[in-house]
């Protein structure tokens, strides 16, 4: 990926339009630079080797990181099968908590008590100040859970 100057010239109709000059070569900064796919790429769905190692295993994180998923590790091992059953489990295990919270709130909202609906642990959801769409902004305290190795808070989501 390079980046190089555009002059502006007179386009058709009497429009601006924008052209590379030849002066633009002379500036042209290389940005980015593909590296080459690793040995054995075809059997590995042509993953970069940034790509295949972003699901790596790594120790100390919390027992809530995806990497941890027992579906996905039964998968990369090729126990189709028990992925499978596992994604199965998971996805019910989701479901019913989210049903758990759902009742919560709607006896919470009979009873005229207060509830407090789930939040993130590391994230709050906010209005973004510029595209006014809702986002999870980092709130703190991963890094610090993560040194302390600290991770009661965490749910048991797998």
């Amino acid at each position: 990926m390079d980046c190089f100057k555009v002059q502006p010239v007179a386009g058709e109709n009497g429009g601006d339009a924008r052209q590379r000059s030849c002066e633009a070569e002379e500036s042209r900064v290389m940005l980015w630079k593909r590296n080459p796919l690793p040995k054995n790429a075809e059997y590995m769905y042509y993953f970069s080797e940034l790509a295949l190692t972003l699901n790596a295993w790594e120790a100390g994180t919390a027992p809530t990181d995806s990497r941890l998923r027992p579906d996905q590790r039964l998968m990369e091992n090729g126990r189709w099968d028990e992925a499978n059953a596992e994604k199965q489990r998971l996805e019910e295990k989701q479901r019913l908590s989210r049903k758990k919270r759902e009742a919560e709130a709607v006896k919470a909202t009979e009873d005229g008590t207060p509830y407090d609906p789930y939040k993130a642990l590391w994230f709050k959801r906010e209005k973004d100040p510029i595209t006014k769409e809702l986002t999870h902004t980092y709130r703190g305290g991963y890094w610090e859970c993560k040194e302390k190795q600290e991770w009661t808070a965490c749910p048991d989501i797998f």
